[in-house]
């Protein structure tokens, strides 16, 4: 297992469009073997 990270911080006005953006990215790290953790 690799000790690599990516952090990633979003802001918008409309907590809908970030709700989307997160679940688009966890979808995409989910697909390539990636752990997945926080809020």
């Amino acid at each position: 297992m690799s000790n690599q990270r990516i952090r990633i911080r979003l802001k918008s006005f409309d907590h809908r469009l970030i709700d989307q953006s997160s679940q688009e990215i966890v979808e995409t790290a989910k697909r390539t073997g990636a752990q997945v953790c926080g809020p």
